[in-house]
C-alpha cells in the first residue's frame, strides 16, 4: 500500500497547496492520503490563527482530490511541536507494511538534511517534492521524486498580508476558504469591520494605504511585515473622537502622556495616537509592545524610536492617499535608511504645521533636533 503524507500550517491553505497535492496524487497514486495541519511548525512562529480555522481552510482546499483523503489531527493532539519523523512514525504504526511518501515543497527539499532525525525520514519514507518557478534542484544525499511541472508562487504569508492591508480576500485562495476567513473575521478582518464602522471613508482609506507603505518598508528592512501591517491598521483608531472626547478618554483611562496639559490646552487632537494604542489593547487585545509603541508614537514620535516606530511614522506620510510629492519623498528617503525617511517625514509634518500656524509640541521639536543631528 502507498500512503502519502502532506503536512503544513495551512495559514491559510491556498491554490499552491492544492496544485501540489493534485500533482502528487497523479504521480504517486497512493491508496490513502493523510493531511496533517500543524499545531506548531518547527520552522515558523506560533500561528496566531486557531488550529480549527486552519484545519477548515485545509479541508476546503484539499478535500475531494483523491479517493481516500484523511484529515488527521495527530499533530494537534500532541499539544506541542511535532516533527516530520514523528508523523512518519505514527503512520508506520498505523500501517506497518505501507510505503510512505512525504510530500514537501521545493523550499523544504533543500533544507531536509537539517530536519530533526532526518535519517529516519530518509530511511522510512520517499520524499516527494514539487518545484516552484525558478527552483534549481540541488544534489541531495537522499532519494526523492521531483514532480513534473512548476507550481504557483503563492505564499500563505503574502495572503495574510494582502488581507490585512486591503480588507479583501485574494484570488489565490478558493471561494470556500474566503468564506471561512470572512465568517470568522480572520487576518485583520475584525479590525477592518470595526474601522469601517467607526471611521469615515477617507480615514479608512488612509489606514489601508498606510498599511501598504508599512509592509513595503518592513520587507525592505527585514522587519516582521505582519506586525507592521497590524500597527498601521490600528494607528488611527481614535481619529473618530473629537478633541474633547480624546481629553476625556485619556483622563478616564489615566494615560501617561508627556506634556499632557499643554496638549489638551493647545491641540488635543494629538492625543489620538496614545488613545489609539490604548484602544488597540482594550478592544483587540493587542499585547505586543512594539506595535503599541509605534501606534502611540506615530504622531509626535518619541525620544528613542525603534524600527517599527520609524516604519509607521514614515508610512503615515508615505501612503498613496497623501500628497503625491510628499509621499514619494518620504518613501524615497526611507529607502536610503529609516533615519533618512524619518527626517523626511518629520520635515513634511513640521512644514505643514508651520504653514497652518498650529502649535508645535515639544516632543516633536526634540525629535526633529535629534534626527537632524543624526543625519548630518
Amino acid at each position: 500500500m502507498k500512503i502519502l503524507i502532506y503536512g503544513g500550517s495551512f495559514d491559510p491553505a491556498h491554490i499552491g497547496h492544492r496544485a501540489l497535492l493534485e500533482s502528487a496524487l497523479r504521480e504517486v497514486k497512493p491508496q490513502k492520503t493523510y493531511i496533517f495541519t500543524a499545531r506548531r511548525s518547527p520552522f515558523k512562529q506560533q500561528a496566531k490563527t486557531p488550529f480549527n480555522a486552519r484545519q477548515q481552510t485545509a479541508k476546503a482546499t484539499l478535500s475531494g482530490l483523491g479517493p481516500d483523503i484523511i484529515f488527521d489531527d495527530f499533530e494537534n493532539r500532541q499539544n506541542r511541536t511535532v516533527y516530520a519523523w514523528e508523523t512518519i512514525a505514527y503512520i508506520k504504526r498505523l500501517h506497518p507494511r505501507a510505503q510512505v511518501y512525504l510530500l514537501a515543497g521545493s523550499d523544504s527539499l533543500n533544507a531536509l538534511t537539517t530536519w530533526k532525525n532526518a535519517q529516519y525520514i530518509f530511511k522510512n519514507s520517499v520524499v516527494v517534492a514539487g518545484a516552484r518557478k525558478g527552483f534549481a534542484p540541488q544534489k541531495a544525499p537522499f532519494k526523492y521524486l521531483l514532480l513534473k511541472g512548476r507550481y504557483p508562487l503563492v505564499s500563505s504569508t503574502d495572503i495574510r498580508l494582502d488581507i490585512m492591508q486591503s480588507g479583501q480576500t485574494p484570488k489565490t485562495i478558493l471561494p470556500a476558504v474566503a468564506q471561512i476567513i470572512k465568517k470568522q473575521k480572520l487576518y485583520g478582518l475584525n479590525c477592518h469591520a470595526w474601522l469601517q464602522k467607526n471611521l469615515g471613508a477617507a480615514r479608512y482609506n488612509h489606514v489601508k494605504h498606510t498599511a501598504a507603505a508599512a509592509v513595503k518598508l518592513a520587507r525592505l528592512y527585514n522587519f516582521n511585515a505582519e506586525k507592521a501591517a497590524a500597527a498601521a491598521l490600528l494607528h488611527d483608531m481614535a481619529k473618530g473622537l473629537s478633541g474633547a472626547q480624546l481629553t476625556a478618554y485619556a483622563k478616564k483611562n489615566k494615560l501617561k502622556i508627556a506634556a499632557f496639559d499643554e496638549i489638551c490646552q493647545h491641540q488635543p487632537e494629538l492625543l489620538h495616537a496614545p488613545a489609539a494604542a490604548h484602544m488597540a489593547q482594550k478592544i483587540f487585545g493587542v499585547k505586543d509592545k512594539e506595535i503599541l509603541s509605534a501606534i502611540a508614537a506615530h504622531t509626535l514620535g518619541k525620544e528613542d524610536m525603534g524600527a517599527l516606530d520609524k516604519i509607521l511614522f514614515i508610512a503615515d506620510m508615505a501612503g498613496k492617499d497623501r500628497r503625491a510629492k510628499d509621499a514619494a519623498r518620504a518613501m524615497k528617503e526611507a529607502q536610503k535608511s529609516l533615519d533618512a525617511g524619518l527626517l523626511a517625514a518629520l520635515d513634511i509634518k513640521l512644514t505643514y504645521t508651520l504653514k497652518t500656524r498650529k502649535w508645535i509640541a515639544q516632543t516633536g521639536i526634540k525629535l526633529w533636533n535629534k534626527t537632524i543631528l543624526k543625519n548630518n
